[in-house]
């Protein structure tokens, strides 16, 4: 009987410890996994402030995490146009000399010109970048391009630099004289004073009337629509579309440095689509300048537009190239701010004196 309660004592003992050994893990268990619940984890906003925490991990929807995180968005450049298909076809306009006598000089000292004109520097800006000889130059030859001449003995005598920045200035400040090519000729003497220009015109000319007939239609078509719309930049958008939809880059396409080809012709280069551009905005009341610059090693155009109190830079040829790529609207270079298009534009010549823009303006 004895042995009989022992081994009944003997088991429950092990039965009792068996259920001991099994509560101790379970609480373990349980303590731990507390501990695993309470525990602050590393959260994905933490490992931001050390970028190397991010090295080969993959986390999804990095980019709303970013924008949560960082509320200033910054320009990202994997959005920019690849070195290999960057388009620079801006003609810079090239004056070339002719040496004359000084003779010349004294012959043409007689020359007498008044202006009628009154450009104003909020639509016109690289005339109001000139001195006061410098614009009254810029004056007489652009009168005589609107008549079609040849050669201009100019009032005020100017150095070779001056007459440069004086051809720049017309070129960019009047989109409408489509017929004028950015070539021309400029006559000066041994002292370096610049006596006359000789211009040089395109095929346009030669039917002028019939050529502005086209030009003015064409760019009507596109004016009456976006007049309809409420804000600039709604207006604005219209017309960046519209240019993207219906011309197309064309490195050897005819009078490509014109707003002509984008217009009429509907095949252009960068300086042809940053004309067209303009002269539409300008015609609907929206500050539009003419700015050229280098991409690289090359010549590039582009434009800056005045939205709502704000100067921003606007890219139309290079965003149809990236159109045309993904075969919808584009707008990584429309409304950017300097530090944006400065990942791959500089400015040159005047458009240095440019007004700075200071933010990019993102669409609805």
């Amino acid at each position: 009987m004895n042995n009989r309660y022992l081994k009944i004592i003997q088991a429950s003992i092990l039965l009792f410890a068996a259920v001991l050994v099994i509560y101790v893990f379970t609480k373990l268990g349980e303590t731990n996994s507390y501990e695993n619940e309470t525990q602050p984890a590393e959260t994905v906003a933490s490992k931001l402030d050390n970028p190397d925490k991010l090295t080969g991990e993959n986390i999804e929807n990095l980019d709303n995490i970013l924008a949560k995180v960082k509320e200033e968005e910054t320009y990202d450049p994997s959005k920019l146009i690849s070195s290999d298909n960057q388009r620079a076809d801006l003609d810079i306009a090239n004056g070339t000399g002719k040496q004359v006598s000084e003779v010349a000089a004294d012959s043409d000292s007689d020359n007498d010109y008044e202006s009628s004109y009154e450009f104003s520097a909020a639509t016109y800006p690289y005339r109001a970048m000139l001195s006061e000889d410098e614009a009254l130059d810029y004056d007489q030859i652009y009168e005589a391009i609107t008549k079609l001449e040849t050669s201009v003995t100019l009032v005020n005598s100017v150095t070779i630099s001056s007459i440069k920045n004086i051809m720049i200035a017309i070129f960019s400040d009047h989109p409408e004289l489509f017929y004028i090519n950015t070539n021309y000729t400029y006559c000066y003497t041994s002292s370096g004073k610049v006596l006359s220009v000789e211009l040089e015109y395109n095929t346009t000319a030669s039917s002028l009337q019939t050529s502005r007939t086209k030009f003015l239609k064409a760019a009507a078509e596109i004016i009456n629509e976006a007049s309809a719309l409420k804000t600039d930049l709604e207006k604005e958008q219209y017309v960046y579309e519209q240019l993207q939809k219906n011309c197309s880059y064309v490195n050897d396409s005819e009078m490509n440095q014109s707003a002509y080809s984008a217009l009429v012709n509907k095949e252009s280069v960068c300086a042809g689509y940053a004309r067209a551009f303009q002269y539409i905005l300008m015609q609907l009341n929206i500050p539009c300048y003419f700015c050229s610059g280098y991409v690289g090693t090359g010549n590039h155009a582009w434009n800056i537009v005045y939205i709502n109190g704000e100067y921003y830079n606007v890219d139309l040829s290079w965003d149809d190239a990236l159109g045309e790529a993904t075969g919808a609207y584009s707008y990584t270079y429309f409304n950017i701010s300097d530090t944006a298009i400065g990942l791959d534009h500089s400015r040159r010549d005047l458009s240095v004196k440019l007004p700075e823009c200071k933010t990019s303006l993102k669409l609805e």
